[in-house]
């Protein structure tokens, strides 16, 4: 298994609660930095939009899912509050957390 497939493992095991590059790379035993200049030169995403694509992801999830409020859903997933949480989703959909689910429920 090469370093990036550990690294899409280790977030989907760690994403809710660990929101650093850093992390990874420790748990990879990598110096910092590493993780980007591999993802650079093998012309894959950097480690950060592979970890926010996965958050965005579990966030359409439970907004499709389940009756929860944005709020406790960015609980859930250890933003820092739920305004961070739309601005970081409706950066990376278009739409904010509530318009998602108006357009998916």
């Amino acid at each position: 298994m090469d370093i990036i497939e550990k690294l899409s493992k280790l977030i989907d095991k760690h994403y809710i609660t660990q929101h650093t590059i850093s992390f990874y790379e420790k748990e990879l035993g990598l110096k910092p930095k590493y993780l980007s200049k591999l993802a650079k030169k093998n012309n894959t995403l950097p480690p950060c939009q592979l970890l926010l694509e996965k958050q965005i992801w579990h966030g359409k999830t439970l907004l499709k899912n389940t009756d929860k409020t944005v709020k406790e859903i960015a609980s859930e997933m250890n933003f820092e509050d739920h305004f961070y949480f739309s601005k970081v989703f409706k950066r990376k959909t278009g739409q904010t957390p509530t318009e998602y689910r108006s357009s998916v429920k």
